[in-house]
């Protein structure tokens, strides 16, 4: 028998683990994130398997490496993985998702399959992405979401659709105007909060909990699209961020072009091209558009109370993957696998669970099976992330020697081409030193950083001679790394 317990996801997409107020930003207003977080276990350390949506929300959602998963970067979530949502709707859940999914190619829906409406039916991407079908199984159709209300970057559909009923003369406003000498992807948002992207995902979700029959448990899968790129939000929330009050970009260094392979090397020193005030604003709506998100947070846990269900609900609250937001003269993500891309929020509020802070390594991988387990269902095979359960329980100390994160290449490709400062990169991280490598570029490009002299990631000592050791340790962690992290299924039966 399960726990019964309610379960509230709540994510958000690019969000750097620092940029909240309980994970000590200075400025950023968050109060009812918060507030979750001083009732629940913040995990301090916890790092994405891979720095892109896609392949780090696979990780996510199955408790397996993105190249077990075969989604490498950018890809469709193979049919016959076991997903969370699957898992919860096989033990009686009711399950619901609401904004960005991810786990289907969003471009390829809007460009080729011409809907304005995200889908995420694999069947409608067996032919083009080569993917083996299953026979039918109710508890796999849209990876096990009873209800999709989809809202992500490119498919807006049911957003517009939304809006046109409340607030219509804003779908025919001019598109946004990017401010002068700054990105193009930086301008405020032509929806005042109210009507937002971000609270209408919010409000969905809110709705889908206030719903729910009594005596069943539910999933609520609330994904917010930001605060990803563009650096957009509302005008209204800009004000809480007076310019002169919002901290610069650290310029903290390390990013020499000569250790960093082409494409990769075009993104070095994008940020530093600009002028401080331009830095200033960006970092000014990226803190404006999390604010947004924390009011639509306010909007669910107002639904949690109203159905008298918030002692009964396990809250979970984790990002994607991070953003450099103008740290180390870079911007959005990369294949530059510093600190501010791989480390991510999470926290999570357990009926029952005092509060703690945990300040060990985790990976991402690891919270589908410690949720299941702190739900009392048993965790299905092949899962590869570490179920931290009973630690949690016990209130004992735990936590991984190493993390681990990759993105692949992402050619060749069927639809579209390869765009943007991406390129295969591997990297292994320890409490005392990281390596990343490029794989398929050269064995000199490379960054090895030693964090306990340098938690800044400020200096590159990969061709250091004084470093020689360190890094020959760290290429045999990553090969065993690499090694380990086969796909353990089919589970072996006998040796012969």
């Amino acid at each position: 028998m399960g726990t019964g317990w309610n379960v509230l996801w709540i994510m958000t997409d690019q969000h750097r683990a620092d940029c909240l107020g309980f994970m000590g930003h200075a400025a950023v207003q968050t109060p009812n994130l918060d507030r979750i977080a001083s009732e629940g276990i913040v995990f301090e350390k916890a790092f994405c398997q891979s720095p892109v949506c896609m392949a780090s929300r696979a990780a996510l959602f199955t408790g397996r490496y993105p190249a077990t998963v075969r989604v490498r970067g950018m890809g469709v979530l193979p049919p016959w993985e076991t997903t969370f949502p699957e898992m919860l709707k096989r033990h009686g859940y009711r399950t619901g998702a609401f904004g960005k999914v991810h786990l289907t190619p969003e471009q390829y829906v809007h460009d080729q399959l011409r809907s304005e409406v995200p889908i995420l039916d694999w069947q409608r991407f067996v032919e083009p992405a080569q993917l083996m079908p299953i026979a039918e199984d109710p508890c796999k159709k849209d990876y096990g979401f009873d209800v999709h209300v989809g809202c992500n970057d490119i498919c807006q559909g049911n957003f517009r659709e939304w809006l046109r009923h409340r607030a219509p003369e804003m779908l025919q406003e001019k598109p946004s105007i990017p401010f002068d000498g700054g990105p193009s992807d930086l301008y405020v948002s032509r929806y005042p909060s109210p009507y937002h992207p971000s609270t209408y995902i919010a409000s969905q979700a809110a709705d889908f909990i206030r719903s729910q029959e009594a005596g069943r448990p539910w999933l609520t899968f609330c994904s917010f699209v930001a605060p990803h790129h563009p650096f957009e939000a509302p005008a209204d929330q800009i004000a809480r961020y007076p310019l002169d009050g919002v901290p610069l970009p650290e310029h903290k260094g390390g990013v020499q072009e000569a250790f960093i392979p082409a494409p990769v090397s075009a993104a070095i020193g994008e940020a530093s091209r600009f002028p401080s005030t331009v830095q200033r604003r960006i970092v000014q709506h990226y803190l404006a558009a999390i604010s947004l998100i924390d009011d639509g947070v306010s909007l669910l846990l107002d639904a949690l109370r109203e159905r008298n269900c918030l002692d009964n609900t396990l809250i979970v609250f984790v990002a994607d993957h991070g953003e450099f937001l103008g740290n180390h003269g870079l911007l959005r993500k990369p294949s530059l696998h510093y600190d501010e891309t791989l480390r991510v929020p999470l926290m999570l509020r357990v009926p029952g669970l005092a509060p703690s802070r945990v300040g060990e390594l985790v990976e991402l991988v690891d919270l589908y099976p410690t949720l299941l387990s702190l739900l009392g269902i048993q965790v299905n095979a092949g899962v590869q992330g570490t179920d931290w359960s009973n630690q949690l329980r016990d209130g004992t100390a735990f936590g991984r020697d190493d993390i681990y994160a990759d993105m692949f290449d992402l050619e060749p490709m069927v639809f579209g081409r390869r765009r943007g400062p991406y390129a295969a990169c591997q990297t292994v991280r320890t409490a005392e030193w990281k390596l990343s490598i490029y794989p398929t570029a050269g064995k000199e490009f490379g960054q090895l950083f030693d964090l306990r002299n340098d938690p800044q990631e400020s200096r590159n000592r990969y061709h250091d001679r004084d470093c020689a050791s360190a890094r020959e340790e760290l290429l045999w962690l990553l090969s065993s790394r690499c090694h380990k992290q086969a796909d353990p299924l089919p589970l072996v039966l006998t040796q012969y």
